[in-house]
């Protein structure tokens, strides 16, 4: 399967999965209230913070070494695992040491279940990379789909029948549970690493890999965390849900960009020896389809922040909107992701060197943004830590290139993006659509600003959208095939 449609399924896919778990916080605002919910994201937050620090981008690996290993993809997976149980087993322990020792104030009445939750995610979860890096998307579309869907099911169902916290934590825990269980013996299953040959220092080469690329996650996770930890920290969990809403479109943007990421990157690690030159180009065309689709939906989210909000959660989460309409500049920096530009090329240091970077930033500017505005002024820090990270990064990708800033980006191809994304705003400025057809009009708006914004860019010839055209063309077709089979 080409590259293109690799990309288009996995991102859709993964689009109709996170729609799952989007539905999710939907259905427990209107079970919970407010605070209980609250109660409910600082514990996914700890969750979350604790499986990307054990996790460490060892299952991510995967997506270097089975192309760089092609006739071994099984003994790559198997110290994978064995590298996963050993990270998950520290941040454990480093997580009760630090628990106990701080009184009970640093995750409090979350240890137990945390201290189980996270191995229990962590563990022989390398699958959806595996498919990825055997460009098996299908098997990625399976996998995931099983997994939010159990998630959302446990977690919806809990709130309903027990309408407790504590409820649903712990079916979260029991479903992650079965997973490892029933994936365990799946891997058992189909574990060919005994008729493979050896990877000479597979071990330490793969630790040697994950080392910079994990600790550049560590610091990612501090500067995207740090700040929402200080506002369920210092201001509670009521502000923490409007926080947590405010960034509510985060995991759409983030499957979009690391769909084509995921992709592309074991393409680039193919291509790097033999075509650098094919390996950036790869990642040019891949900026200017993010910002494709990226772009409308900026656009379309700041307009009707408000709106869509109260539709979504209900009026008490309305102070949510300013932080949504903030967050869709950090939108538009995901657009620019660069570090398969590094990872391809094995020089992963700048990773570090940029999240360092963001993590200070975004600490300077939280000190002296929240005390003065707030929520707002929170998430104005998020912003500023994103943006230095994305600048770093960029610096760091013209030097390992040898490339001119002018040379970086696909300017051209973006400018016209922008411009095209800008003069299509033109068509959902009035309020007409929502005075008119109330909140339906809001989707009739999206519709004509889509209609504008696609003909505008392929007016203005951006070569990307053709590409981007031709992908969505030839994966319709391949489904009808296969329906028609």
């Amino acid at each position: 399967m080409k590259i293109g449609n690799q990309a288009l399924i996995l991102t859709i896919s993964r689009l109709a999965n996170y729609s799952l778990m989007l539905l999710s916080p939907l259905v427990l605002v209107r079970l919970m209230p407010v605070a209980d919910f609250g109660q409910y994201r600082e514990f996914v937050l700890y969750g979350g913070i604790l499986y990307s620090i054990a996790s460490f981008q060892i299952n991510e690996s995967l997506l270097y070494f089975v192309p760089a290993h092609p006739n071994s993809p099984w003994r790559v997976v198997r110290t994978t695992v064995k590298l996963s149980a050993v990270s998950s087993l520290l941040v454990v322990a480093g997580l009760v040491a630090l628990d106990l020792g701080t009184g009970g104030s640093l995750v409090g009445p979350y240890l137990l279940p945390l201290a189980l939750y996270v191995p229990l995610m962590v563990n022989v979860d390398f699958w959806e990379f595996f498919f990825v890096s055997r460009r098996q998307p299908k098997m990625v579309i399976v996998y995931t789909a099983l997994r939010l869907a159990s998630r959302m099911l446990a977690s919806i169902t809990a709130a309903a029948v027990f309408q407790t916290v504590e409820a649903i934590i712990w079916s979260l825990v029991a479903m992650e549970a079965l997973r490892f269980v029933l994936s365990t013996i799946w891997w058992r299953r189909l574990d060919r690493s005994a008729e493979e040959p050896e990877i000479p220092d597979a071990l330490r080469a793969q630790v040697r890999f994950c080392t910079p690329t994990g600790l550049t996650s560590l610091l990612a996770i501090a500067r995207r965390n740090l700040i929402t930890v200080a506002v369920a920290k210092l201001m509670g969990p009521i502000s923490l849900t409007y926080f947590t809403i405010g960034k509510y479109a985060e995991p759409v943007v983030i499957t979009v960009r690391n769909s084509l990421t995921t992709v592309i990157l074991p393409e680039m690690v193919r291509r790097q020896d033999r075509a650098p030159d094919a390996s950036l180009a790869l990642w040019k065309k891949a900026t200017v389809v993010n910002a494709i689709i990226l772009f409308p939906f900026v656009a379309i989210a700041i307009r009707y922040a408000d709106p869509l909000v109260e539709l979504a959660f209900g009026r008490p989460y309305l102070p949510a909107a300013l932080l949504l309409q903030l967050h869709m500049i950090v939108v538009i920096r995901e657009c620019f992701d660069f570090s398969p530009l590094l990872r391809s090329s094995g020089k992963t240091m700048g990773l570090v060197h940029a999240a360092v970077a963001g993590l200070v930033a975004g600490a300077i500017a939280l000190y002296f943004m929240m005390p003065a505005w707030g929520l707002p002024g929170a998430m104005g820090a998020f912003v500023i830590a994103s943006w230095v990270e994305a600048v770093m990064l960029a610096i760091d990708s013209c030097r390992v290139h040898k490339l001119s800033v002018r040379n970086l980006l696909p300017w051209w191809s973006l400018t016209r993006t922008a411009l095209a994304a800008a003069l299509a705003s033109l068509t959902i400025l009035d309020n007409f659509w929502t005075h008119t057809f109330g909140l339906v009009g809001i989707l009739l708006a999206a519709v004509v600003y889509m209609i504008a914004f696609v003909g505008l860019i392929l007016l203005m010839r951006v070569p990307e959208a053709f590409v981007l055209l031709s992908w969505v063309r030839k994966t319709g077709f391949r489904v009808a095939e296969q329906r028609g089979h």
